[in-house]
């Protein structure tokens, strides 16, 4: 379990799941929550919870307003809320959040900066460099 929520609380707000067979080449946006138990090859962005399984790895950038790891995340994170590393969890890239609970044996590479006013909105904040330019 991770957090305070269970697993059941978190599923049954969940919108949009990748299951575990599918590999998506691509970005994907989303206003309601989403669950990765697939791979997917591009950034992922949720309005609202966003969910790596312990089978769900992301080749790329990652944003949403609650966001929960068990997963692989080769990327940059950005959280307007908490963020949640279960100790499968696995982060290469650098986590922006408000608050921040990694279990002991996940493994995490990178910086983290957490301001505990919370970050500007996921949508409103470019991930990366490659879109600013280079200019943060």
């Amino acid at each position: 379990m991770l957090g305070r929520k269970t697993t059941e609380q978190v599923n049954a707000k969940i919108g949009s799941i990748i299951g575990a067979d599918m590999v998506v080449e691509g970005n994907i946006k989303a206003t309601e929550a989403i669950r990765v138990e697939g791979n997917v090859n591009g950034d992922v962005s949720s309005e609202g919870t966003l969910v790596i399984s312990s089978t769900g790895k992301v080749v790329g950038n990652i944003k949403g307003n609650n966001i929960m790891i068990a997963g692989t995340i080769e990327g940059d994170l950005l959280s307007g809320g908490r963020t949640e590393v279960a100790s499968t969890g696995k982060i290469i890239g650098n986590i922006r959040t408000k608050s921040l609970i990694v279990d002991e044996n996940a493994v995490f590479q990178g910086q983290c900066t957490m301001n505990p006013d919370g970050v500007t909105p996921p949508r409103a904040i470019p991930m990366s460099s490659a879109e600013s330019d280079g200019d943060e």
